[in-house]
């Protein structure tokens, strides 16, 4: 038939097509120790939300694996009007963690998601070693 029988898989794409299950996490806190954000199934689309009202041009450092921290594959998600503002973007991405740090001090963020049916075992690693991601 037209539905697949078991569990829907990475390349399912209806899985992606249909509006994804809301998933939010607030209270997040970045610190100089990376710490992991898991999701309960696999992502279809993540927005962040920088707190920092006042240092809103210094957001969290974000990478999809630990080893990205250090390995230069981790971008600044920054909120205010500055040329490389990221707030209102949604990164259309199917991770099962997000791994985060602060730039400086400690940093208030909130996560917005939405999630898809495809259980986390489907990712191994959250593309860890692949590159880019490191």
């Amino acid at each position: 038939g037209i539905y697949s029988q078991g569990s829907p898989a990475l390349g399912d794409v209806g899985a992606y097509q249909v509006s994804g299950k809301p998933f939010f996490k607030s209270g997040l806190t970045a610190t100089s120790t990376v710490q992991v954000l898991e999701f309960p199934t696999v992502t279809n689309w993540i927005h962040i939300r920088n707190l920092n009202t006042s240092r809103l041009s210094d957001g969290p450092k974000i990478s999809f694996s630990e080893d990205g921290m250090d390995t230069n594959n981790f971008f600044t998600w920054v909120t205010s009007n500055v040329i490389n503002d990221t707030a209102n973007q949604v990164l259309h991405v199917k991770v099962t963690k997000l791994y985060y740090k602060s730039v400086a001090g400690n940093q208030n963020f909130e996560i917005v998601a939405g999630l898809t049916n495809i259980p986390t075992g489907s990712i191994v690693n959250n593309w860890a070693g692949s590159e880019g991601i490191n």
